[in-house]
């Protein structure tokens, strides 16, 4: 028990201590979320619950086959699984191991160097490395990391790299080979040991600071031990009994290939099996080390020791990349173009940094579409919500634009598109990119509009033909054989009404008792030829009949002639549109019912 003294003076130098840190600029660490409370860290694969689930439910075995592959549906939170797999079935061939001289406190380009072997040192041998990450209630950056190997003679000593560049990486060939790569700020290197009976002896986490000249740190950022209950923000479980590899019920899901030269017991059986000690698995709750960013690589390797300059053997090198983006393609109204016959399809991209920690870099876009298959013209950046001012650029097949410079987790970048062609709005893509650093694009996401949305989008295209026809007089005219004849003068009006968005190219009319229609100017009369209409344009024609005894309508006192005519035309988009018939009625007589003079002889 502490006595009041002891307390005041603990107390104190926890106030100082704090006092210290927040002077020195330093953020403190978010509390810590023990890694065994979210994920089965128990020394098994299997067993796993919907709240808690194990690695069988991460992965699907490729049996009987090797590996393992993502679930389709993985459990909620969980995310970015990789399974490495370091093996051949039936040879001692290795194609991944370090070469003399490698450490971990190098830089890996130069530093790493990796090469192959025909006979693989069975103590060193990773058989498969496996990780996945997970985002707790809290909003913290869990990580779970195992590997399976094929032999527990003696104490292992294990180390798994998360590296943020998503280049490093070592095709070994006949001889030794550099990797290619660097580090990163903010690289984590977790190292353990642990014993052939089954207990982890201890674990650590150490960053990377600085980049590809900078260095590891010396001073451990996480130190923890066994998955037990403890609150850790680090712990490692190791299997304290045998996983069985064979039968419906197996303990090992997928295939391993395993060698002991002292078996713990009658239940290993065969190579198929992992004897105690040979399965090992940990986590790391990265969050509440100040660890952040996104991550692409995940390497496991056997090595000497926990020493951080221990010399390194075999290693298994996967992708891991715990930063997303998600992309989104929208369609608004389409408008028809003032030339009567193209389309003005706006669109809207929004790209959106899905990633729970991690800030993404250098966000672009490209346009999907083919022109020669979609026929549009050009598309055009109109608005940008990112901080680049690419306002007026036109967007080319192909060509990545830069809409923003980095993305914080949850911010998104929308920007305004106008695409213009013979399409009505159409089913355009996206392709958006970014960067897990600044200068990469190893992030990608689609998006398309939908069949639905696009058809949605299309501009309502309308037009119509109103047509009218008035009597502008009857006249006596020079007949045949010296005689008179009457003569009914007609005019007749035809319109692309103003609500109409197309033109419409119209026949010459039709009348019914007028032979020839002439176009004329409607202003000036003067002759004229262009039945092409434009919304809120009328075209004038002018004609004349000579009536007779059998147009005759009405007794005398009232007698009058009538005839009707009618239109059709086709729209520059789409439709056909006829007008018609119209009648209009000549009197002979009587002025007072049409307000047209009576007859006029014009016959001398």
């Amino acid at each position: 028990m502490f006595s009041l003294t002891k307390l005041r003076k603990a107390l104190s130098a926890f106030a100082l201590c704090c006092l210290g840190v927040m002077g020195m600029g330093i953020t403190p660490f978010a509390l810590a979320d023990n890694p065994a409370t979210y994920f089965q860290l128990d020394g098994d694969m299997k067993g796993g619950t919907q709240e808690k689930p194990d690695w069988s439910d991460v992965f699907d075995s490729n049996l009987p086959a090797v590996g393992a592959t993502p679930k389709a549906s993985l459990p909620s939170g969980f995310s970015s699984p990789t399974f490495v797999v370091d093996f051949f079935p039936a040879t001692s061939n290795d194609n991944s191991l370090f070469a003399t001289g490698s450490k971990d406190t190098l830089n890996i380009t130069p530093g790493w160097q990796c090469k192959k072997t025909n006979n693989v040192n069975d103590k060193t041998d990773i058989n498969n490395a496996y990780a996945v990450a997970y985002i707790n209630p809290n909003n913290h950056l869990i990580v779970y990391f195992a590997l399976d190997v094929a032999s527990n003679d003696g104490t292992k000593d294990v180390g798994f790299w998360f590296l943020k560049d998503p280049d490093v990486s070592c095709p070994a060939g006949s001889g030794t080979t550099s990797f290619v790569g660097n580090h990163t700020d903010g690289d984590v290197l977790i190292v353990s040991e642990f014993t052939n009976g089954g207990r982890v002896s201890e674990i650590k986490a150490y960053r990377w600071n600085g980049g590809a000249n900078g260095s590891l740190g010396t001073s451990p950022i996480a130190s923890g031990g066994e998955c037990n209950g403890d609150a850790f923000n680090v712990c490692a479980r190791v299997n304290t009994a045998v996983l069985n590899g064979d039968g419906a019920n197996a303990d090992v899901p997928w295939l391993v290939k395993s060698k002991t030269s002292n078996p713990s017991g009658p239940a290993y059986t065969s190579s198929k099996d992992l004897d105690i000690g040979m399965f090992f698995e940990g986590g790391i709750d990265l969050t509440a080390v100040g660890i952040s960013g996104c991550f692409n690589r995940y390497l496991a390797d056997t090595r000497s020791s926990t020493s951080l300059g221990a010399t390194i053997f075999d290693f298994a090198l996967g992708d891991f990349s715990n930063c997303s983006i998600g992309a989104a393609k929208a369609c608004t109204q389409a408008t028809v173009n003032s030339d009567f016959a193209t389309f003005t399809s706006p669109f809207t991209a929004t790209v959106t940094n899905s990633s729970p920690t991690g800030t993404v870099y250098d966000v672009t876009i490209n346009e999907s579409f083919n022109f020669a298959n979609t026929g549009e013209t050009s598309c055009t950046i109109t608005s940008n919500t990112g901080d680049q001012n690419v306002n007026g650029t036109e967007l080319i097949t192909g060509t990545p634009v830069k809409v923003a410079s980095s993305l914080a987790p949850g911010a998104s970048v929308t920007v305004g598109i106008s695409c213009t062609g013979s399409l009505n709005s159409f089913q355009n893509a996206i392709h958006a990119a970014a960067g897990s650093a600044p200068g990469q694009s190893d992030i990608t996401k689609d998006a398309v509009v939908s069949a639905v949305s696009a058809s949605a989008c299309q501009a309502t295209v309308t037009a119509d033909l109103d047509i009218t026809k008035v009597c502008k007089g009857m006249q006596l005219v020079a007949g045949t054989n010296g005689l008179l004849a009457l003569q009914t003068d007609v005019r007749v009006e035809v319109t692309n009404p103003s609500t109409s968005n197309q033109s419409v190219t119209i026949t010459t009319p039709v009348d019914t008792k007028v032979s020839t229609l002439n176009q004329v100017d409607c202003i000036t009369g003067v002759a004229k030829s262009d039945l092409v209409l434009a919304p809120n344009e009328t075209a004038c024609f002018l004609g004349s009949y000579n009536p007779t005894n059998a147009d005759l309508v009405n007794p005398p006192s009232s007698a009058a002639f009538t005839d009707g005519v009618s239109v059709t035309g086709e729209g520059s988009i789409n439709g056909t549109f006829t007008a018609g018939p119209v009648n209009a009625t000549c009197y002979l007589c009587d002025t007072d019912l049409d307000g047209i003079p009576d007859v006029t002889d014009t016959s001398d």
